[in-house]
């Protein structure tokens, strides 16, 4: 290939195809076959140094040991290297598309600067322009030299250009048509690469990966195309007829194109036959352009002839010169060696291992595919990719039909059935699952994949099975595997849109959720639809906002509207302007405007002439500026503002420019009707309605009713108020809503009115009394309305209607000259005034405001329309006298009422009632009484309006406004007159609430006394204060009681208490009081209960929860319900609780609230040498020892505990008061307690597990588990049922016994212990091993060849195994707290996490085994004869323990006489360990396992055990890991599994246990035990529902035989552990399943009787189903005998009676067959 580089092959070719020594005696194919054969050997034998090198050499293994024959290893290997040497079905993913690997994919997409390759697995890879083609690269670099060039000369072209312009002075000069052909290409300018020219979308080619230039971008795969990087590694030889060749285009020629092949001595051409072969126009190929071809010939000339791939034959190519010249796109045989599930493993060349996936066989059934594709049988295949693992090449395969092919791009025709987005709501059939993929099938011929990061991420993979149709939506096509990318994430299926491009603009956001307020009201960011979008700082709200984030809190939902996407984001609006809008006036696509229309548009940008609108998308419009208004407008920023919503209509579109004109005017078609309906308007006399339109600043543009006529109503103009309720009026006033009002002003040119709303004015211009032209106005007393038009100093402008405009002197004005009336008087101020003089001559006129002294007085005015008829003048109203008012309005505390249309009054409530009793509703007295209703009322007096107070008649004022003081009811009212001082304390009154604050009810007693209730005072029912404001509303009554007057300040206190607390005499325990909190401290609550009565609140009575501090729950000042606890009258003393019903934790009074186990929540009380003590209740403490303060060691404990902090624990011991014991240990918590008992705990009869502390000849001791040091004695009298003769031969120190309590010497402080083994029988092991034996007997008779031959009693092996390994635990930390104990062992350094460095190991080690037998539920019949003798090992460490080394020479000399013993390598690694050397600890361990014998396995294991636990206490996880998988190699690999999975559990990290049982129940799935055993953990873990799916999954993968052995061995952990009705469930389902198994029907029945309860009608009922099936005699007489015993166990002679009757029956009725 490239000339000097060094051939791949070690053997060259010449040394093979021409020897030394001259012509050689072969023919040239045998030279040829030799040279082939040779070079074949060379090539394998390369790739094995390569798998040499790559493959890691066998730790801690001798040399000697590698020597050794294949034979040997291959038996040495079996079962265990198989397994890690399995060929991995290879997918394409980020972590193998490494640098220097290659692949073949397609043109996805084609960029300005670069190219997508869609690559298989449906991943992409970008090309950048610059590694497209050494063409393409020169073509950028001659463009960009021009650029620069021509940047640098402007000057000189300037000068060329001027003398070009001045060729007829300069003859001599030579023109651009004088220079020959060449020379105008130099002079031509180099145009930068058009990609999409050169390339087409589906055009295949080879890449190799290369190193991303952005080093950050991990997820991003860079390709180059150059042919010299993707023909790497071909030589001369690999130049042969129908490989494949990448090559670049660098000249179009007449017959052809030259092509570059990436080599320097050799130019490729492809002919213009061969390029319309293939489909390809010679005319569109242009230079640069990258092609993948095929060689139709060898080199000749140093030329090589190729064709596209396209139309080349398919013809496999057959060698190779070495395994660098396999290269994607080359058309293979590959001889299959492995099917596996995931797919199929071949041989390429006979050296080099592909893989090809599920899809790319186009069959995904496993079966089908073991038939379709046998082993050993060669394929036709295109290979994808090849790959780099661990230095060998890997390669990916395909035998898809459009790779082969080398088709098209197939997208297009899958996405237009099924479109991307599209969701399958009624699921798509799972086909196929592998490690990466789930395979589906969605119809019509088209397959999908999921990825398995895109399933529900509440499931696991195990949760997909083959035929289930889960839900599913399209997220985009793969071309190269030919497959829909699909997901089962519900979040993604069920999203409303899948990218934001999705998103209709203009769309309704109901509930977009706040994300972040940027700072500087610079937006907010915020999800919409589940994208990140984006709130512009002028889309924020309608207004400017100061501070968005008071408004804006994150987290909280907001109504939007979808605005635009800009860019790759979308922006919404929170405006409400246009998301309250109607869906269908929303214009957000040119192509929707139509002529007319309105729709919402923002004002983006004043220009000349007008402004820039925006609506929604990036739609905008031009709003010139005399479309605005009605009115004329002079600049466009005084009508409108920027950001501003308006309502616009569209009158003109220009669809070529797309530009769109609108306005705000009315359409003008209505021109001429609105002149004549203007010219029907009078000014000053016409009054109509109107309706709102629109508001801008202080304007209102207003719509007359019927006439298609807009006015313009000024804000100062809605009414006759001050500005400040015009204000007021014009923001409450909604757009739509129907006014009056009359015309003031027309405008012809305009087509619009100015009109006014002020009542003044409409009323005179009903009645005629409003001028508009100046003949109207004459000198008179006759009152005219207007307004002011302008403030000036010399006085005011009053305009009346039709611009009449009048002149009112200052002095005329007010009453004092000196005012200023800039500060009197305002503009559009309504005003009353008189005619004082008339100008003719200049059509001028004066005014005054002032009244003549001849006007009539207020009091002597007229009334208009008076409810009562009788009245005329608003004098006739005085005090006492009864007349009759309608009711306008019902307040809380006051009826608003009218006696005239210009007079009114008020009822104040305490005028309404006499009585307490006559109030129908206490809560809202008022509420008897209607809007509108006429009432008889007495007038007492005038209302203030300012002060808001009651005037008697004496004290009236000349005010504007008069407002009587009323009084309901004809008779004298109880109040009515009543003074301060006619008021007695003790006196019961009618009060009324006026409102609460500062801890007072502020009432009313009439109207002019007022007083206060006390919260403390206000009632006896305490759950008012749970909802105060509204159980005690504004204007409740209340009957009080008067307490005290204060003149002074013209209150009265009142109280509304029956039982009112005076002294400490007048509580009653468990009564309920109102309360004040006055003071809170940390450990309790100080409350008032009035009269200067104090009482305290412990902190467990005030909390309801006690994880809550008392100062965020209890605030001083605020107001609780207490209940009174305890009362000390001598020392004054008074304890409340202030809990609520919904109190969380349990209230502790006295000890009998407590019991052992209990877990409880307290507060530190103290702490002291001996430990913690704990506050649970007001009097009740506990203490909690040093040692049962935390699992793990705490050097200085008190620094973790502070007083009053809030503590979680568990009973330990609470037998009499004041010795409350409690634990905080988060295991003990969490699990069961583990207290150790003392001498005074111990019953006669209870039974423990002990070690052997010291035998002797009359017995032995035994040390107690789970007591403190307690040791008795097992006299040799009650060691065995059998004589004994040597105990010394039976026990050693250190050994492992169970024993029972015999006697108990209280006195001497002294045990007798037992341990036969009768002592132990209970009621489910008391049936004889042999009846056992019976039934399996009977079992094997019936059914022959029934291989199943199990121990009926599964349930005892079960659970002794359990308890066994608990007991030893427990005793393991017991042993290990005394022995690295600073007092005892002097040595203080790392916990060794629980685990037992010492010769319990070895107890471990085969208590291990045997669980692991029992968990197997496999009991054979000599296994339990063997069981019977007692079993032991001698600790060799006590006699280390009585004299520990104490240096490191001191292991080493006893390593030496003892090299095998685990025991002793343990001790010397515990000893490392105490002296914090963990390196050191780890290399003793690496060289136990060197130096220890390999026939000891069992010495081995230990050490395995003991590395493994060093590293989980003390590694890390990678340290650990690697530890594990060296262990499965040297040791049985479930073995060490099952070791691991209890060290996890035992230290807690269930987090690694679930993912390593995970991995057992795959790796060893077949093994029915590994199933038991993760059902037992999950069981532990209260993890039901985890156990359910596994059952379901274990009964998947184990065969059937093994079925009934699982169902019931869970059925058994479900008594045990779990749920008895679960338990229940799956032995009916076993015994309807297989009735005949007699020993089915055992196990139920004695795991029955050992769940206890009230179960005997249920076990009664299992035997008597029993006797339904067809048993023998010696089944029914063992079965009767069971029956009995239970029977007789409980007392029920009626029951053993029935058994036995039930005997007989059986018996006769046997004998009758």
């Amino acid at each position: 290939m490239v000339e000097g580089s060094t051939p791949k092959s070690i053997l060259s070719t010449s040394e093979v195809s021409f020897p030394r020594g001259g012509k050689g005696g072969l023919s040239a194919l045998e030279v040829k076959e030799v040279s082939n054969e040779a070079t074949r050997d060379v090539l394998f034998e390369v790739a094995a140094q390569a798998n040499k090198r790559a493959a890691p050499t066998k730790s801690g293994q001798p040399k000697k040991k590698q020597k050794l024959s294949k034979t040997s290893q291959s038996k040495k290997q079996e079962g265990v290297d198989d397994e890690e040497e399995a060929v991995t079905i290879e997918h394409f993913n980020f972590k193998n598309l490494i640098p220097g690997t290659s692949v073949l994919g397609q043109v996805s997409s084609i960029g300005k600067l670069e190219l997508a390759l869609a690559i298989g697995d449906n991943l992409v890879g970008y090309i950048p322009i610059t590694s497209i083609s050494p063409e393409i690269t020169l073509s950028i670099e001659k463009y960009e030299a021009q650029q620069q060039e021509k940047d640098e000369n402007d000057d000189d072209d300037e000068e060329a250009q001027y003398e070009n312009d001045n060729d007829d002075e300069n003859p001599d000069k030579i023109t651009q048509a004088s220079l020959p052909r060449s020379t105008l290409q130099v002079v031509e300018e180099e145009e930068f690469p058009e990609l999409r020219s050169i390339f087409q979308v589906g055009q295949w080619l080879r890449a190799a990966v290369v190193r991303s230039d952005n080093e950050k971008n991990q997820k991003r795969i860079q390709l180059s195309i150059e042919p010299e990087a993707t023909n790497k590694g071909l030589e001369d030889e690999d130049l042969i007829p129908n490989t494949l060749l990448q090559a670049s285009i660098k000249s179009i020629e007449d017959h052809g194109a030259i092509l570059n092949t990436g080599c320097s001595n050799l130019t490729g051409f492809v002919s213009n036959k061969e390029l319309k072969n293939a489909n390809i126009e010679p005319e569109s190929l242009k230079s640069g352009g990258v092609i993948l071809t095929s060689i139709v010939s060898s080199p000749k000339n140093r030329t090589i002839t190729l064709r596209p791939v396209n139309g080349a034959k398919k013809t496999a190519v057959t060698t190779i010169s070495s395994v660098d010249s396999i290269l994607p796109g080359i058309y293979v045989d590959a001889l299959i060696s492995e099917v596996t599930k995931d797919g199929i493993v071949a041989k390429v060349f006979g050296l080099v291992e592909g893989t090809i996936i599920l899809p790319h066989l186009s069959e995904y059934e496993f079966l089908k595919l073991k038939h379709k594709y046998t082993v050993g049988n060669n394929i036709k295949t295109r290979i994808l990719g090849v790959l780099l693992k661990a230095g060998t090449k890997k390669l990916i395969l395909s035998q898809l039909p459009h790779v082969i092919n080398f088709g098209g791009d197939s997208s297009k025709e899958a996405l237009e059935a099924f479109p991307i987005s599209h969701t399958f709501n009624e699921g798509v059939e799972i086909k196929a699952i592998d490690s990466s993929y789930i395979y589906v099938s969605v119809g019509g011929g088209l397959q999908g994949q999921v990825h398995l990061s895109k399933i529900d991420k509440s499931k696991t993979i195990e949760d997909y099975n083959v035929g289930s149709k889960p839900k599913a939506r399209i997220l985009g096509f793969n071309p190269i595997d030919n497959l829909l990318v699909l997901t089962f994430d519900p979040e993604i299926v069920n999203a409303k849109y899948l990218s934001i491009d999705e998103v209709p603009i203009g769309t309704l956001v109901p509930g977009c959720e706040v994300v972040e307020v940027l700072p500087e009201g610079k937006g907010i960011k915020v999800k919409a639809f589940g994208f990140d979008a984006f709130v512009p700082s002028n889309s924020m709200s309608d207004i400017k906002l100061i501070y968005p984030e008071r408004k804006f809190r994150v987290g909280s939902k907001v109504k939007a509207r979808t605005l635009r996407i800009h860019g790759k984001q979308l922006l919404v609006t929170f405006k409400r302007s246009l998301v309250n809008v109607e869906d269908d006036v929303i214009l957000s696509q040119f192509d929707k405007a139509t002529i007319g229309m309105k729709t919402p548009a923002t004002v983006e940008k004043f220009v000349h002439g007008g402004a820039i609108v925006s609506f929604f998308g990036n739609v905008r419009a031009f709003l010139p500026k005399n479309e605005i208004s009605e009115t004329f407008v002079n600049e466009a920023r005084d009508h409108l503002k920027l950001n501003q919503t308006i309502t616009v209509r569209i009158v003109n579109i220009n669809k070529e420019d797309k530009r769109l004109v609108v306005s705000l005017r009315q359409s003008d078609e209505l021109s001429t009707t609105q002149h004549r309906a203007i010219s029907l308007l009078e000014n000053g006399k016409t009054v109509v309605d109107a309706f709102v339109v629109e508001k801008q600043n202080e304007t209102i543009i207003v719509e007359i009713e019927g006439m298609s006529l807009r006015g313009v109503l000024y804000s100062g103009h809605l009414s006759d108020g001050n500005y400040e309720q015009n204000r007021a009026l014009f923001k409450r006033l909604p757009v739509g809503d129907k006014i009056q009002v009359v015309a003031l002003e027309k405008d012809l040119k305009a087509r619009t009115v100015i009109v006014s709303a002020k009542k003044s004015l409409i009323e005179a211009a009903k009645s005629d009394q409003l001028p508009a032209l100046f003949k109207d106005v004459e000198v008179s007393d006759r009152k005219l309305y207007g307004f002011v038009k302008s403030v000036t100093n010399m006085g005011l402008f009053v305009s009346f209607a039709g611009k009449l405009t009048g002149l009112v002197l200052a002095k005329y004005a007010t009453d004092k000259p000196n005012d200023d009336l800039s500060k009197k008087f305002h503009k559009y101020q309504s005003i009353s005034c008189h005619v004082i003089r008339v100008d003719e001559e200049n059509k001028r006129f004066l005014l005054s405001l002032k009244q003549n002294s001849n006007t009539t007085s207020q009091s002597e005015a007229p009334l208009e329309n008076p409810i009562d008829s009788s009245k005329k003048y608003i004098s006739d109203y005085v005090v006492g006298g009864i007349t009759k008012a309608e009711i306008k309005s019902v307040k809380g505390t006051q009826l608003n009422v009218q006696l005239a249309d210009n007079l009114q009054g008020r009822v104040d409530i305490t005028e309404c009632f006499k009585s307490y009793e006559e109030i129908k509703d206490k809560r809202q007295p008022l509420s008897q009484f209607h809007k509108n209703e006429v009432i008889d009322v007495k007038v007492i007096g005038y209302h203030d309006a300012k002060t808001h107070k009651f005037l008697p008649i004496t004290h009236k004022k000349s005010n504007k406004h008069t407002i009587l003081e009323l009084s309901l009811g004809t008779t004298k009212n109880n109040n009515e007159g009543l003074k301060l001082s006619d008021l007695k304390a003790g006196e019961e009154c009618l009060a009324f609430v006026n409102n609460i604050a500062n801890s007072f009810v502020w009432v009313s007693l009439t109207p002019t006394i007022k007083g206060r209730i006390s919260l403390m005072d206000l009632t006896d029912d305490t759950t008012l204060f749970d909802d105060l404001e509204n159980k005690l509303p504004i204007g409740s009554s209340i009957k009080a009681t008067i307490k005290d007057i204060d003149i002074e300040h013209h209150t009265v206190t009142l109280s509304a208490r029956e039982n009112t607390v005076s002294s400490i005499s007048d509580l009653k325990v468990g009564n309920k009081y109102p309360c004040k909190i006055v003071k809170v401290k940390d450990s309790f609550v100080l409350v008032s209960l009035g009269n200067e009565l104090l009482a305290s609140s412990f902190i467990t009575d005030a909390l309801n929860d006690y994880s809550e501090k008392l100062a965020d729950v209890f605030k001083v000042n605020s107001f609780a319900t207490a209940t009174v606890l305890a009362i000390d009258e001598d020392d004054k003393k008074i304890a409340v609780s202030l809990r609520t019903g919904d109190a969380t934790d349990k209230c502790i009074d006295t000890i009998d609230d407590l019991t052992r186990g209990q877990v409880v929540r307290g507060f530190v009380k103290n702490t002291a040498n001996n430990g913690l003590f704990v506050s649970l209740g007001r009097s009740v403490h506990a203490l909690v020892r040093v040692s049962d303060l935390s699992d793990e060691y705490l050097k200085d404990w008190k620094k973790y505990y502070k007083q009053h902090q809030f503590v979680v624990g568990k009973i330990a011991s609470c037998k009499e008061e004041g010795r409350v014991l409690m634990t905080l240990k988060k295991s003990e918590v969490k699990g069961d307690l583990n207290v150790l008992k003392k001498f005074e705990d111990l019953v006669v009869g209870d039974i423990f597990n002990g070690s052997v502390k010291r035998v002797t000849d009359f017995g032995v001791f035994v040390r107690l588990d789970d007591t403190v040091n307690v040791t008795g004695l097992c006299h040799h009298s009650q060691i065995s049922d059998n004589k004994i003769s040597d105990i010394s031969a039976l026990f050693g120190e250190g050994d492992r016994v169970k024993v029972k309590i015999m006697a108990i010497d209280e006195k001497n402080k002294q045990l007798s212990l037992g341990m036969k083994a009768s002592f132990f029988t209970t009621q489910q092991n008391s049936e004889s091993e042999d009846e056992d034996a019976e039934m399996a007997e009977e079992e094997e008779e019936e059914e022959d060849g029934d291989d199943e031959d199990e121990d009926e009693v599964m349930a005892d092996a079960f659970e002794n195994a359990s308890d066994e390994e608990d007991d030893e635990e427990d005793d393991e930390e017991d042993d290990e707290e005394e022995e690295t104990s600073p007092s005892k062992t002097g040595l203080t350094g790392l916990s060794t996490s629980g685990f037992d460095w010492t010769a319990s190991i070895l107890d471990q080690a085969e208590n291990d085994d045997s669980s692991s037998d029992e968990e197997d539920f496999i009991l054979e019949t000599k296994s339990r004869k063997r069981s019977k003798k007692l079993s032991y090992v001698e600790d060799k460490t006590a006699d280390l323990n009585t004299r520990a080394p104490q240096s490191v020479s001191d292991f080493e000399r006893l390593l030496v006489g003892n090299p095998n013993s685990s025991i002793l390598w343990m001790n010397y690694m515990s000893f490392q360990l105490q002296l914090s050397e963990i390196d050191k600890a780890r290399e003793i361990g690496e060289r136990a396992l060197k130096i220890i014998n390999y026939r000891e396995e069992q010495e081995k294991m230990n050490i395995w055990i003991a590395l493994l636990n060093l590293e989980n206490t003390f590694g890390d996880d990678e340290s650990l890991e690697s530890t594990f998988k060296r262990a499965c190699q040297y040791m049985d690999s479930m073995t060490m599994h099952l070791k691991l999975v209890a060290i996890y559990t035992l230290s807690e990290k269930y987090d690694k246990a679930d993912d390593l049982y995970k991995t057992m129940t795959k790796k060893f799935g077949k093994t029915p035990s590994i199933w038991v055993l993760f059902g037992s953990y999950l069981l532990d873990r209260e993890r039901r529902d985890d156990l359910h799916e596994t059952l379901a999954k274990a009964l998947q993968v184990l065969p059937k035989r093994d079925h009934i052995e699982v169902v019931r061995k869970y059925a058994q952990l479900e008594f045990a552990k779990g749920d008895a009705e679960q338990a229940r469930s799956l032995f009916e389902g076993l015994v309807s399943d297989a009735p005949k198994k007699i020993d089915l029907w055992n196990v139920y029945i004695d795991q029955e009787i050992k769940h206890g309860g009230n179960v005997k009608t249920k076990v009664e009922h299992l035997f008597e189903r029993v006797f339904t099936h067809k048993i023998n005699r010696k089944q029914a007489k063992f079965f009767f005998n069971k029956w009995l015993a239970y029977e007789e166990e409980h007392g029920d002679e009626a029951g053993a009676a029935r058994v036995k009757a039930k005997a007989v029956e059986f018996v006769q009725s046997t004998n009758e067959e």
